[in-house]
């Protein structure tokens, strides 16, 4: 092994391939590689797809989530910027995306690129990947190993601490899985016109329109299962659009059987969608279906259980942690779960750092994981899963393997070393990261009922918005009441309990219609809760008009203690 131009032996190792494994050419996974190359490893990226890029390249997601402080500061710099230069914009030509990545890799001498070769199983010892097998018997060796697949499917082989989707907090959902589907005939400039003429909802810059809101809800799928949202769009270089705007719902994006069976619903779909838009959308019409994506855009398997899970109280309440190794912004998206979710927006942080313990899965000491399946929790994962942030995470893995070998420290005891994590935040910088420390009050710091919302926030069931204003003096209404206490008994008490004929209705809500929504909850009596001496404490009197912060307080201290 060669570390800056000078032979390094480890007595403790057997001889090896490489330095570096990173498994997985996804942009976070390039990031990865190309860092950990410039940091002097010998670097092999491996990958069972035949060209770079994964999600952008072959899912064709050509529009990024970039991320901005407050003050327009770019938060995801070094090599993502170094990537973002290269392409047309925000929106993108994934060809473009594609020869960038290339080019990239290509210039690192250190780096070897290992195309069509699919990693089917992993070597351990005490805690540490040894090797990984190819599935054609091949076996590759290295010191440390960076697993930056879209599901962690190396971590995962290799005995990794999982959840699944939404399990954390309590629901077996998973976000929608989608289809982007290119589209020719377009007639951009009337688009762009459209959206940016006030008479439609949305907007439009230079290769980027997204909008049609109101028209895209009249829409009416051929498939029971698929929903069309307003859609994202991104202006090729041969002149076709790609449009982000399916939601395919029932799909494990964990089994190959079912993602193959989601992209030929999706691919169905397409006509039918496109034919709507031909109809209904200004500068559709001439519009018609050019080609679908080869690969589906899955949000959404599994989160990593790591040292540290990022949680949404993180994200929202914008932690400056001391082992930070990127920063973020992005809001908290959660896209619609089924057909009856039409998702949410948690919030919109004004930046958050993202540990390095993040990384480093509990029980693997030599291994790291990056992308949407590192250790965030399900809804912090709404902000921390785009790809700009996580590039900027898989650049800081290259900079922390070149680090721990260096120090002959594995992941877990440089996790607790303040001078190692300190010379990873360094190089960063070096390298051109962007990491500076920060104080960025919230939006509810300091308000006496931030408590309770913040417990029904991390369940999911109240949210700031993109404003990141909750409402708490604004009248609650019906379904307000009604989807926290549906979805408390859910997520908490995991159908121990049911709500009833709860009403969804959108009307301002009195204390007479809290008490039939809880009346509706089977098997509890009122009276046995001491209903009276809490309706007391929050002065709730028959008659009264009841403003959301009370009544989401009040309700977490009903539900809470019904056992």
């Amino acid at each position: 092994m060669v570390l800056f131009g000078c032979a390094y032996t480890f007595s403790s190792f057997a001889a090896v391939d490489y330095d570096l494994i990173v498994v997985g050419t996804d942009p976070e996974g390039v990031a990865a590689a190309v860092s950990a190359a410039r940091n002097g490893l010998e670097v092999l990226l491996v990958d069972e797809r035949s060209q770079l890029g994964g999600l952008l390249t072959l899912g064709w997601l050509n529009t990024l989530d970039m991320n901005y402080d407050p003050e327009g500061n770019l938060l995801t710099r070094g090599i993502f910027l170094e990537f973002f230069k290269k392409l047309e914009g925000v929106s993108f030509d994934v060809n473009t995306a594609r020869r960038a990545l290339e080019e990239m890799v290509a210039a690192e001498e250190n780096l070897q690129l290992l195309l069509e070769r699919k990693v089917t199983g992993v070597r351990l010892n005490k805690g540490r990947v040894v090797s990984v097998m190819l599935e054609n018997g091949e076996k590759l060796s290295a010191y440390r190993f960076i697993d930056a697949t879209q599901d962690a499917w190396v971590a995962y082989m290799a005995g990794a601490g999982f959840t699944l989707g939404m399990e954390d907090i309590g629901l077996d959902k998973r976000q929608a899985v989608t289809l982007i589907i290119e589209v020719g005939g377009v007639n951009w400039e009337k688009v762009v016109g459209a959206l940016t003429s006030g008479e439609y909802a949305g907007g439009a810059y230079g290769t980027s329109a997204w909008g049609f809101l109101e028209e895209m809800k009249e829409y009416e799928p051929f498939d029971p299962q698929i929903r069309s949202r307003g859609p994202n769009m991104g202006l090729q270089n041969n002149g076709n659009v790609l449009i982000n705007a399916m939601h395919i719902f029932g799909v494990d994006g964990l089994d190959p059987a079912s993602r193959q069976e989601a992209l030929k619903r999706g691919e169905r779909e397409a006509e039918f969608l496109v034919r709507f838009m031909r109809r209904r959308l200004p500068g559709f019409e001439d519009a018609y279906l050019a080609a679908v994506a080869p690969e589906l855009y899955v949000r959404e398997t599994r989160h990593l259980e790591g040292l540290y899970r990022l949680t949404l109280d993180d994200v929202l309440e914008h932690r400056d942690f001391w082992d930070k190794v990127a920063l973020a912004s992005y809001s908290v998206d959660i896209q619609g779960t089924d057909m009856d979710d039409w998702g949410r927006v948690m919030g919109n942080p004004a930046l958050y750092s993202i540990p390095f313990r993040c990384l480093v899965p509990q029980d693997l000491s030599n291994l790291l994981v990056v992308g949407r399946s590192a250790s965030y929790d399900s809804l912090a994962h709404g902000s921390a899963r785009v790809v700009p942030a996580g590039m900027a995470v898989g650049e800081a893995a290259g900079v922390a393997a070149a680090i721990s070998l260096e120090s002959k420290t594995d992941f877990h005891k440089m996790s607790g070393r303040p001078d190692l994590i300190a010379e990873l935040q360094q190089r960063l910088l070096n390298q051109g990261a962007y990491l500076v420390d920060f104080d960025v009050p919230h939006s509810l710091e300091g308000h006496p009922l931030y408590p309770a919302i913040k417990e029904l926030r991390s369940l999911g069931l109240v949210t700031g918005r993109y404003d990141n204003d909750y409402r708490l003096d604004q009248p609650a209404e019906i379904r307000d009441i009604c989807q926290v206490v549906e979805g408390y008994l859910k997520q908490v008490y995991r159908g121990r309990y049911t709500a009833h004929n709860l009403s969804f209705e959108n009307r301002e809500a009195l204390l007479e219609d809290l008490l039939w929504v809880l009346e509706g909850i089977s098997g509890i009596e009122l009276e046995l809760m001491g209903i009276d001496e809490l309706l007391s404490n929050y002065n709730f009197f028959p008659g009264k008009k009841l403003l959301r912060g009370e009544t989401f307080a009040f309700l977490l201290d009903f539900l809470s203690s019904i056992e």
